[in-house]
């Protein structure tokens, strides 16, 4: 399932599948009407399915995963008529396809919109199952966000070390001017109690 050019628009409904690259926009393609048009950067923000996640009490989860379990299991579990569905039984199915998902950051809205996301994804052969094991998937993920976060503490441990070195000349030079401002002061005054005999 490649999502890479699948584009959810802000102020615009559906999904548009990516056509062409402009400077100031995109062209893009309806997968509900598939009418192509130009859609201006200045107007609407481009959010690319593949960087979507849904909020669970644990890390958040791809939604490629959950479109993918909602594949698996629909003969099982059907998708929710929207027009039929309350909010309990949406709620009641996306305990279902995600049962750590997070009650109070996904509203029935977001549970609205992703079932018909997966409608339309689907409608057009965008949508399969995922073989691979997602808790492998999540392990992989977590030992590249630690492996990440080790790189960055290390970077910054290493300009910590350096910022030191740099600054401990500057604090020594400063000593030492004070010293021979010091030893400066005590001259003057010897020499003029020469000159006054």
């Amino acid at each position: 399932m490649d999502l890479k050019e699948i584009m959810s628009v802000s102020g615009m409904p559906g999904l548009y599948k990516v056509i062409a690259n402009r400077t100031d926009g995109l062209i893009v393609e309806g997968l509900h009407d598939k009418a192509k048009k130009f859609v201006s950067s200045r107007q609407h923000m481009f959010t690319p399915l593949e960087n979507i996640t849904l909020y669970t009490t644990e890390d958040s989860i791809e939604l490629r995963l959950v479109l993918s379990d909602m594949k698996k299991n629909e003969t099982q579990h059907p998708i929710p008529d929207l027009k039929k569905s309350d909010d309990a039984t949406l709620r009641a199915y996306m305990k279902l396809m995600v049962p750590n998902y997070d009650a109070e950051k996904v509203y029935a809205s977001d549970i609205k919109k992703l079932i018909k996301w997966y409608e339309l994804l689907d409608a057009n052969k965008l949508v399969s199952v995922i073989e691979e094991d997602k808790e492998a998937l999540t392990a992989e993920e977590k030992k590249e966000k630690k492996s990440v976060k080790k790189t960055v503490t290390t970077e910054v441990e290493e300009a910590e070390v350096i910022s030191e070195v740099k600054e401990k000349p500057k604090k020594v030079t400063k000593a030492k001017k004070v010293e021979e401002t010091v030893a400066e002061d005590d001259k003057p005054k010897k020499k003029a109690s020469k000159k006054a005999e």
